[in-house]
């Protein structure tokens, strides 16, 4: 097996919409509150063709054998100016096809990922897991990230 970790290029976009959706539509089913807008794969596209324009963004893609069989991606984000650490690493997406999970793909891609926020002179990551998918859950504490909120919902 071959495994590239690169940046994606943009005509891959469209590729890699697909399977955000898997994962997207996989959280819609688990979860209430994660229903999704018309038409959610070309505002996924149009989100990450802008963001990878910019200095505060990165998608990187798992390439095995010519194929591409995963992603991550990582934006940056400023916190009020009342926290002691205002810039965060924010890792949106994480994204590894089913047939190629346990091989190590989706702890390359978070390298990746923690990396390139390192570069950014950033030490903080987050993210966001539904206590609804315990793989994922299971996933991120083995890569040691820590519980320290917990997100409430209301309908009004």
């Amino acid at each position: 097996m071959r495994l590239n970790i690169r940046q994606v290029r943009k005509y891959e976009i469209e590729e890699l919409a697909d399977m955000w959706y898997d994962l997207a539509r996989m959280h819609e089913e688990v979860m209430d509150g994660y229903e999704l807008a018309d038409d959610p794969k070309k505002m996924w596209i149009d989100f990450i063709k802008e963001g990878i324009e910019k200095e505060g963004m990165v998608t990187f893609v798992a390439e095995k054998d010519d194929e591409l069989v995963g992603f991550v991606n990582t934006v940056l984000r400023k916190r009020p100016p009342f926290f002691l650490k205002r810039n965060v690493g924010l890792i949106l997406d994480l994204f590894v096809k089913e047939d190629e999970r346990v091989e190590g793909i989706g702890s390359t891609l978070v390298e990746a990922a923690e990396r390139w926020i390192k570069s950014k002179g950033v030490n903080l990551a987050v993210l966001t897991v539904s206590p609804a998918n315990p793989v994922a859950l299971d996933f991120w504490n083995k890569k040691d990230y820590e519980t320290y909120l917990e997100k409430k919902r209301k309908e009004l």
